[in-house]
C-alpha cells in the first residue's frame, strides 16, 4: 500500500512537471518574437557595451566607467546581455546611442520610442530575451526543489502553480532586464540558506557571501542579500557566534568585496564614494519618479498596502480572473499563520528580507517592481497547505 501511495506521488509529480513546462512555454513562447516592448530593454541592450570594455579591451579605468549609465545599473547582467550578443556576431562598440538614450527626459520616452527601437536588430532582441528567460525558468525551478524538499510536494506544486499563472511573472520573463537574473540569484540564495538553517554547513554560508557579491552586482538591492546572511548567521548560531565563523565571516566578506570591486570597475575609478554615489543616485532616481509620475506615485505606507494587494493577489492573478476568490491572498494570510505557530525561520527570512523590504520602498504602482516579490509571497502561499497536513493527522 505505501509503495503504490509512493508511486501514486511520483506519477503526479512527473505529470505536474511536464504540464507546467508547457504552460509555460505556451504562455511565454510567442513573446520572445515580440516587437521591442519597452524603453528600459534598448537601454539593457546598449549598455551591453560594457562587456567590450571589461573582457575584449580590459580597459578598467576608461572614462566610461565614471559614466551615468555605470553607476545607474551594476554591470553584471550587461556584462551577460553584451557576451551573449558578441558570441553571436553584434557588438555595439559606440556611446552616441546611449549618450542619446540618456539625454532623452524621462516623461518624454514615448517621444523617442519609435527612434530607439528601430536601432535594435531584431535577431539580437530574440537572443537576449532568450538567455534572459533562462534564468527566469531556472528561478521556478530552484523553488520548486526548495519548497519540494522542506515543505512536501503538495505546497510546492500549489506555489509553481500560482507563480507561473500570475501575468506579471509570464509577462516580464521574456524581456531583456536585470530583474529575472536577480531573482534567480535570490532563489538560489534561499535554498543555500534553507539548507543552513537546517544543518549548519559552513560550506553554503560562505557560498552565500559569493551569492551576495553577484546579486549586488546585478541590481542595487541584491545588497539585501548580505544583511539576510546575517540574519541567518544569527539566529542558526542563537546569537553566539564562534572563532571559526568569525574567521569564515570575515574570509568571506573579504570574498564579497574584492568580487563586488574587480568585477565592477566603477568602484575601482571611484573608490568607497562609488557605493555612496550610486544608493544617493537610486535615492533620487525614485524621488524624480515620484514627481514625473505624481499621479501613481504611492507616498503613505496605507497607499502601498492597498496597491500592493490589488496587483498581486487580484489584477495579476488567473485564479481571481476565472474563479473570482483570492486564492493567493488567502493562502498567503493562511502562510503567515502558520511561520508564527511554527516559528518557521525559513519562511520568516523570506517575509522579512525577501518581501517587505521592496514593498515598503514601492515609489510607483509599476508591474515591474513585484516581479522578484510575487515568486516569494507564493513560497509563503503554498507552504500554508502543511496546516490542512497537520489537521489531518490530528483527526
Amino acid at each position: 500500500m505505501i509503495v503504490k501511495s509512493k508511486r501514486l506521488r511520483v506519477y503526479i509529480e512527473v505529470l505536474f512537471i511536464i504540464l507546467a513546462i508547457l504552460w509555460m512555454f505556451h504562455e511565454m513562447g510567442g513573446r520572445f518574437y515580440l516587437p521591442l516592448s519597452e524603453p528600459d530593454e534598448a537601454a539593457w541592450i546598449y549598455s551591453g557595451y560594457y562587456f567590450n570594455l571589461y573582457f575584449l579591451k580590459s580597459d578598467l579605468f576608461h572614462k566610461d566607467w565614471q559614466d551615468y549609465d555605470a553607476y545607474d545599473h551594476p554591470p553584471l547582467v550587461k556584462y551577460i546581455v553584451g557576451g551573449t550578443l558578441f558570441l553571436k556576431g553584434y557588438v555595439f562598440d559606440s556611446l552616441d546611442a546611449k549618450r542619446m538614450w540618456h539625454h532623452i527626459p524621462m516623461n518624454k520616452y514615448l517621444v523617442y520610442y519609435g527612434i530607439m527601437k528601430g536601432q535594435i536588430p531584431e535577431n539580437a532582441l530574440l537572443l537576449t530575451r532568450s538567455v534572459i528567460f533562462i534564468f527566469a525558468f531556472l528561478s521556478v525551478v530552484l523553488l520548486y526543489i526548495f519548497l519540494r524538499t522542506f515543505y512536501g510536494i503538495v505546497p510546492a506544486i500549489v506555489a509553481t502553480s500560482f507563480l507561473i499563472t500570475n501575468s506579471i511573472f509570464i509577462r516580464l520573463s521574456t524581456q531583456t532586464i536585470a530583474d529575472p537574473v536577480l531573482l534567480f540569484l535570490f532563489t538560489l540564495f534561499l535554498l543555500l540558506s534553507a539548507h543552513y538553517l537546517k544543518s549548519g554547513n559552513n560550506i553554503t554560508l560562505f557560498l552565500g557571501f559569493i551569492l551576495s557579491s553577484l546579486a549586488l552586482l546585478t541590481k542595487l538591492n541584491g545588497l539585501i542579500l548580505l544583511f539576510t546572511l546575517g540574519f541567518v548567521l544569527v539566529i542558526r548560531n542563537r546569537f553566539s557566534i564562534s572563532n571559526y565563523n568569525k574567521k569564515l565571516l570575515i574570509f568571506g566578506f573579504g570574498t564579497f568585496l574584492m568580487m563586488t570591486v574587480l568585477l565592477n570597475p566603477f568602484f575601482l575609478n571611484s573608490g568607497f564614494y562609488g557605493f555612496v554615489k550610486m544608493f544617493q543616485h537610486r535615492i533620487a532616481h525614485l524621488h524624480f519618479q515620484q514627481e514625473t509620475f505624481a499621479p501613481a506615485a504611492l507616498l503613505s505606507i496605507g497607499e502601498r498596502l492597498k496597491s500592493e494587494i490589488a496587483m498581486i493577489f487580484f489584477r495579476s492573478s488567473l485564479f481571481y480572473d476565472v474563479l473570482k476568490v483570492p486564492l493567493e491572498f488567502m493562502t498567503f494570510l493562511l502562510g503567515i499563520y502558520y511561520m508564527i505557530r511554527k516559528r518557521d525561520l525559513v519562511l520568516l527570512t523570506v517575509l522579512v528580507f525577501f518581501i517587505v523590504p521592496t514593498m515598503a520602498i514601492l515609489p510607483i504602482d509599476w508591474e515591474r517592481y513585484y516581479y522578484t516579490v510575487i515568486p516569494f509571497v507564493c513560497v509563503i502561499a503554498g507552504a500554508s497547505l502543511n496546516v490542512f497536513k497537520e489537521l489531518e493527522k490530528r483527526v
